[in-house]
């Protein structure tokens, strides 16, 4: 069994990143992941085979991240509110010629410049489409430090094998949270997986080599791509939603909130539960499509985040059902609390 270690969320992310073969970033500060840039700064230019550069903008950021891992190189940004808009073209320049990217994003309060207290803000910036052109982001979802740890070690894996942007959503509240995790261990950058279409006189596969000669194929391939992410790649929790007559649907530090107020009301015998979507996109749909209309009454959808983003997804999913939907919502910055969501349930049950 590995040794524990105390480590805030953003430095846990940061290094489990290192642990996973990164050997370039790109990123400019900016609250509340600002420790990750801090974090690399501090390690990556001391450690053969790694780059670390601090970006003029993050234009000019994730333009980087392109070239690096155009040329081989396991790649990651990380950026927080406006950083994430400006990253749109190079995401969706990424996405049309297959050149894979971890793009970190830990969300403050939003639209426009707002605040640096935590949100869920960015929901559809993410899931729905990176930059113009419909190309998607495979985007995870974690709601501890350690899964924070484990989900960016394997989305450097699925970066490469479906040559996409994989992005990992968290916030301000999971970036500080401090907690005793396990790390994976070093993986030798002479050990990863090859990457051929990036090696210069091997064009097979390779657009940036092959031109765009047939867009629309390129299209294709994506849609392609996209519906298999949907039929076998999309993941959720389902906690204790076996004999469930109340679900609860949130993701990330709602979702970890929910919990505490469940595991409370299901010692006073209530039947309460939650479905947690560990990936964004592809959105676990059948979690919900599945459900026992005789036995599920009634669906809440949480979210930090006004207006409603994550709802618009769950409602989706349960087209045709006959289970009632509501939903409760802060923003701009403000925090679902315990208390709001345990009295929200009480209501309910």
């Amino acid at each position: 069994m590995a040794k524990k270690v105390v480590m805030q969320g953003n430095e846990a992310l940061a290094e489990s990143a290192l642990r996973a073969g990164c050997s370039f970033f790109a990123g400019y500060p900016i609250t509340p992941q600002t420790e990750i840039t801090e974090y690399l700064a501090g390690k990556m230019n001391d450690m053969p085979g790694r780059v670390f550069i601090q970006g003029e903008s993050e234009l000019a950021s994730i333009n980087m991240v392109f070239g690096a891992s155009a040329t081989g190189a396991r790649s990651m940004t990380a950026t927080s509110g406006q950083g994430i808009s400006l990253m749109q073209e190079g995401m969706s320049l990424l996405s049309e010629t297959g050149v894979p990217a971890v793009v970190v994003d830990v969300q403050r309060g939003g639209p426009g410049n707002n605040d640096t207290n935590p949100s869920q803000a960015d929901y559809n910036i993410l899931t729905k489409s990176v930059g113009h052109g419909g190309a998607h982001a495979f985007v995870l979802a974690p709601s501890t430090v350690q899964e924070t740890a484990d989900m960016v070690y394997e989305a450097f894996d699925i970066a490469d094998e479906q040559r996409c942007v994989v992005a990992i959503m968290i916030d301000g509240m999971l970036g500080h949270l401090m907690e005793a995790i396990e790390l994976m261990p070093y993986r030798d950058l002479s050990e990863l997986p090859p990457r051929p279409y990036t090696e210069k006189g091997n064009p097979a596969g390779n657009r940036l080599q092959a031109g765009w000669d047939n867009l629309e194929q390129v299209g294709k391939d994506l849609e392609s791509k996209y519906e298999m992410w949907e039929k076998e790649m999309a993941k959720a929790e389902h906690f204790m939603t076996e004999d469930a007559e109340v679900i609860v649907a949130a993701w990330g530090t709602v979702a970890r909130t929910t919990k505490t107020a469940i595991r409370k009301l299901r010692a006073e015998g209530k039947k309460v539960g939650l479905i947690r979507p560990k990936t964004l996109y592809p959105f676990p749909q059948e979690s919900f499509a599945n459900l026992d209309e005789k036995q599920v009454k009634h669906i809440l959808s949480l979210e930090n985040s006004y207006p409603v983003q994550f709802y618009n997804d769950v409602k989706a999913s349960l087209a045709g059902k006959k289970i009632a939907l509501s939903k409760k919502n802060r923003g701009m910055g403000y925090e679902l609390s315990l208390e709001e969501i345990e009295e929200e349930l009480r209501r309910l049950l």
